[in-house]
């Protein structure tokens, strides 16, 4: 069993192509992150341009990757049954436009951190960083959204994460009670977006304005599958 935490630098939110990834190998042993691979980090050239908005997040250009291997070329090896990441499945749609098939369980440090953290102002990797790591984030964090540092705060992260789950009274001791955490968390229970952000979406479905509203987010053809699962759910109940 491989459990990989991933993170990807790609040209862009529309059809994203990889410019960058990194990963490392972890074992969740009692509830702890234990890192048995450090984080590596290999370039691509993603065969086609990068936007400048994701230049100037990443700051590796056109001409950086240029003599880099194809995007097609990166492999995922068919041992990994747990992907990590903050976001994850924005990586795995670009593992996809790579040609990458084979699909591990996802386990989503932003779904675990909106769960446990409803009305924190931002759900950000680095956000959380700071939250949970305020000295490693000021020393460390401008060397954010390079993907081998991401893949660092993303350990960090998600052991804090861990730790205030089980605070809590959640049982995360191995992946897989954090993956089955993490599929529980998907299911949010607060907006995190828009006029509503921070309210309960229970509280919502309890007046007309507010059901109006979750009524309106089902019937958006973006809406997250995951979100419209818990408003249908608070809507019915009422």
């Amino acid at each position: 069993m491989s459990t990989y935490i991933l993170d990807t630098e790609t040209t862009g939110l529309i059809e994203p192509h990889m410019t960058e990834a990194a990963y490392s190998i972890v074992a969740i042993n009692g509830g702890k992150v234990a890192v048995l691979q450090d984080p590596r980090a290999k370039r691509f050239n993603p065969l086609k341009e990068i936007t400048l908005g994701s230049m100037a997040t990443s700051h590796i250009c056109d001409e950086d990757i240029a003599d880099a291997p194809p995007h097609t070329d990166f492999k995922l090896p068919s041992s990994v049954e747990y992907l990590v990441g903050h976001n994850i499945d924005f990586d795995v749609q670009v593992l996809k436009n790579a040609g990458v098939t084979h699909t591990p369980k996802l386990i989503c440090t932003f779904a675990m951190a909106t769960h446990l953290l409803p009305t924190l102002d931002s759900h950000k990797l680095v956000a959380l960083l700071y939250y949970f790591h305020r000295d490693v984030a000021r020393n460390q964090a401008r060397n954010a959204h390079t993907a081998i540092a991401d893949i660092y705060f993303t350990q960090l992260v998600l052991g804090s994460l861990i730790d205030l789950a089980n605070s809590q009274g959640h049982a995360i001791t191995d992946v897989d009670s954090l993956y089955e955490f993490s599929q529980m968390a998907r299911i949010p229970t607060h907006l995190s977006f828009g006029k509503h952000k921070g309210v309960a979406i229970a509280d919502l479905a309890t007046n007309s304005d507010g059901a109006g509203y979750l009524k309106w987010l089902l019937k958006q053809e973006s809406v997250d599958p995951y979100l419209a699962q818990a408003c249908q759910q608070v809507l019915e109940s009422v």
